[in-house]
């Protein structure tokens, strides 16, 4: 026997107290980022809701959901923008609260897991309050904060309010604001910076912006100011020398506020983002002779009070910077990069989130999390939140974390950490798991990076790092995938090759499947010029692969890594395109090939493979159909002969075993008018166990008979066909007839085409000179009057509801329309 290296992983992929009957676990990412939404009329849980109990027939487990929270910016919202967690009735861009419950009822009671999005990093679109802890980071940042990279606080983040007339002391006149860096430090010289100022009378004026002349320095710098207006935006520069103040002076009429009570609204922001730490530090009041920069409120959109849930109430004091816990908001865990960033350390912001998972567990019924932007908050946090669900009776069957990284020390750490904070008990229960974004980087370059050596996918996985695939989701696309190339891109070739190694490599993880990747892209179909076909029929074909034949497996061979001892001797192909690995120890009791040829040439290989327990001359089958040799192969010693065609992949079990078949998809199919014919074409997957197809035509729905047989090529991944049908009648009715291999025989469904939709009735048949018709028609068909003995006496266009015979002598006529509708008549 060969001195070989097993990676050993998983003893059995059986998590028995929390599994489905099914094993393994297959998840879907059941939408993508430009899913119809409520806002164009549509509901996407009712389209889920209609696939439910197919996918789980297919074999998934569980379906990531979008984020179903209400939202701040309505029902064209992906949900990554939380208003109002508890949702209320309120409808969400995915669907209405109705159709949410309709939708997780329905998945729950056939056992089909619903994974909920959550965003427990931050939240938006509450009111405005004063903020006491914004006000002291922004008033208190200094020369050393800067210095130690300590962030600004996003200018467009929060609003200052000065208070005017009442008891105020603050009412018409004029005003003086010193505006500088509060840090003075170099990286905010010159930065652009925007003021907008309006009163509860006085709002937007629709004017241009009005930019700073220097010098602006005003009084404190023995310079003058620059003038700024209510309601029309202010352009200046943090200046980088000299006095670097810029001072706006703004003159307030009566009329320009309420004098019982009223504020002068101030916002301010930076262009681009680009922010800096500039503020007031002075507010001159001339009228009153004083600096009333003491009254300035600071306020941030963070009132969370009043939703229509009634629930889920939040406050400042909840979202950093705070007074309780300090804060540079720099890196990955306190930058304010989205919206309002949650503060986990808070007893405020815990408990209340704690709430909101538990409230989605035992309300809605989830039954897993998807954790977005887990590196932007503490680790610690989700693993006492799982221990918390845990300590209330909640015990998922999958939690995943979504870290935006290809560094596989980041994404371990991540689990570990968790790990590290949950309770002993917990841990028991749950997996934490992340998804692999290491593997799915090369897999990507496997397919679209020319020159890479796709051998690099076996040692570039979490698992491969050394994590447990208790704790990985694998994936080949998702929703964040949207640039037209490099990372952040979808796979653009042949997507079902890196599906294969996923869904037939039990070591890796839990595989999730995109749902585009498996139903088909529609609209700019991710940026690429030609969309890939549905992969349904292949995905589905490799599903039950692997829980007929993989499930279980304790040990993956990786046949063909780099610096194998295990011989690979190519006819055809190369060594840096092809994937070769061994599956041993399933609950089948059989040894497992996979092979994958991501290169552009067919691929032959005698491959040396592992042979404990495989005497020589064990029958290998090729359950899937689609290697380019023969179905059953033989073990030479220790060699089997694979083959495989260009851009293709095949699975050898050991063992006689029966095919499983790809499944037919029919893609598309329709029949059109096109004036005097009909166009009928379609789109259809899955044709390696297909025999034949057939076009058939019926004139009464029920007696269907074959129209032609279409050429297609077995193995083809995507078929196309386009037929002309020159005889029509009044009614036309087409279906295709689909034979396997086995002489199993399945039906598309019908479609119709109507000459006359909507029935032309003639309304006379006696005439003196004109005949009248039903109604208008739009297509204009042609007609022709002939009389008894078959004669043409007239013809012509119909193209209004009657038509002149007052040119026929009298006698008995026949109307023909279009060459089908036929009428008599008599003349008289």
């Amino acid at each position: 026997m060969k001195n070989f290296t097993l990676k050993w992983c998983l003893v059995l992929l059986l998590f028995s107290h929390f599994y489905s009957v099914q094993g393994q676990q297959f998840m879907m990412q059941g939408w993508y980022w430009d899913y119809p939404k409520t806002a164009d009329g549509k509901n996407w849980a009712d389209s889920i809701d209609d696939k439910a109990q197919s996918l789980y027939d297919a074999g998934f487990t569980h379906i990531w959901l979008p984020p179903f929270t209400a939202s701040s910016s309505g029902q064209w919202s992906n949900g990554y923008d939380p208003k109002d967690l508890y949702i209320g009735n309120v409808t969400t861009g995915f669907a209405p609260r109705t159709s949410l419950d309709a939708l997780l009822n329905n998945m729950n009671s056939i056992g089909l897991h619903p994974v909920a999005d959550m965003v427990f990093n931050h939240r938006d679109g509450g009111m405005a309050e004063n903020n006491p802890g914004v006000s002291s980071y922004i008033t208190s940042f200094d020369w050393n904060k800067a210095n130690n990279g300590d962030n600004p606080f996003p200018s467009d983040r929060f609003r200052c309010r000065l208070p005017l007339g009442g008891s105020s002391g603050n009412g018409a006149g004029d005003y003086y604001f010193k505006l500088s860096s509060a840090s003075g430090h170099p990286r905010f010289y010159n930065k652009a910076y925007k003021i907008y100022m309006q009163t509860s009378l006085v709002g937007y004026q629709g004017l241009p912006a009005v930019s700073e002349a220097e010098p602006n320095g005003g009084g404190d710098c023995g310079q003058g100011n620059n003038d700024i207006s209510l309601g029309v935006d202010f352009l200046g520069n943090v200046d980088a020398s000299g006095c670097t103040v810029d001072e706006l002076h703004l003159h307030l009429d009566a009329a320009d506020f309420n004098a019982a009570g009223d504020y002068l609204e101030i916002y301010m922001a930076n262009p681009n983002g680009d922010y800096s730490d500039h503020r007031f530090y002075g507010i001159w009041n001339g009228a009153a002779v004083m600096d009333v920069v003491s009254q300035l409120e600071y306020q941030t959109y963070t009132d969370f009070s009043g939703l229509p849930s009634g629930m889920g109430e939040m406050h400042w004091d909840c979202f950093k910077p705070n007074l309780t816990n300090s804060t540079g908001l720099k890196g990955d865990q306190d930058g304010m990069f989205f919206f309002y960033d949650y503060d986990q350390n808070t007893s405020c912001a815990r408990d209340a989130l704690f709430e909101w998972a538990k409230w989605n567990c035992q309300t809605l019924g989830i039954k897993g999390f998807r954790l977005d932007a887990v590196k932007h908050f503490p680790a610690d946090f989700v693993g006492d939140m799982l221990d918390y669900l845990h300590d209330n009776g909640i015990d998922f069957d999958l939690i995943v974390g979504e870290w935006y990284s290809t560094n596989t020390s980041e994404l371990s750490g991540w689990v570990n950490n968790v790990l590290a904070a949950m309770d002993a008990d917990t841990k028991a229960a749950m997996q934490p798991k992340i998804f692999d974004f290491s593997l799915r980087e090369s897999l990507r370059q496997a397919c679209d990076v020319y020159g890479y050596d796709a051998r690099n996918i076996f040692t570039s996985s979490l698992n491969a790092a050394g994590l447990s695939g208790y704790n990985i989701v694998t994936f080949v696309n998702n929703h964040d995938f949207r640039d037209a190339s490099g990372f952040a891109s979808l796979v653009q070739n042949d997507v079902m090759l890196p599906y294969a190694y996923i869904l037939t490599n039990n070591q890796l993880g839990v595989p999730c499947v995109f749902y585009p990747d498996y139903f088909g892209y529609y609209g700019e179909a991710g940026n690429r010029n030609v969309p890939p076909p549905p992969l349904k029929p292949y995905i589905d074909q490799l599903i039950k692969v692997h829980q007929q034949y993989i499930y279980g497996a304790s040990t993956a061979v990786y046949l063909t890594q780099i610096g194998s001892s295990y011989n690979t001797t190519y006819i055809s192909g190369g060594a840096s395109t092809t994937v070769i690995y061994q599956l041993k120890g399933g609950t089948a009791g059989k040894d497992v090939i996979v092979a994958i040829n991501f290169a552009g040439e067919d691929m032959e290989v005698d491959q040396n493979i592992e042979t404990t327990g495989l005497p020589d001359g064990t029958k290998f089958t090729d359950v899937t159909g689609l290697s380019n040799g023969p179905d059953e192969i033989t073990l030479n010693g220790s060699i089997l002969n694979l083959k495989l065609k260009a851009r293709s992949y095949a699975v050898w079990v050991e063992g006689e075993n029966p095919q499983i078949p790809l499944p037919v998809q029919v893609i598309s199919f329709d029949a059109v008018k096109n004036h005097k014919t009909i166009l009928v074409n379609g789109s259809l997957t899955g044709l390696d166990n297909v025999n034949e197809i057939i076009l058939q035509k019926a004139i009464d729905k029920a007696h269907f008979g074959d129209l032609t047989k279409l050429d297609f090529i077995p193995g083809q991944l995507q078929y196309r066909f386009n037929y002309t049908d020159v005889h029509n009648s009044k009614v036309n009715y087409y279906r295709l007839k689909i034979v396997s291999s086995d002489q199993g025989v399945m039906y598309s469904d019908v479609r119709t085409v109507n000459f006359f939709p909507d029935q032309i009735t003639l309304l006379n048949n006696i005439t003196n000179g004109q005949l009248y018709f039903s109604k208008q028609v739009t297509d204009n068909p042609r007609y022709e009057i002939m009389d008894v003995n078959g004669r043409l006496q007239q013809h012509g266009v119909l193209n209004s509801t009657l038509i002149d015979v007052n040119s026929l002598s009298s006698g008995v006529y026949f109307i023909r329309l279009d060459g089908n509708l036929v009428y008599k008549f008599v003349k008289q």
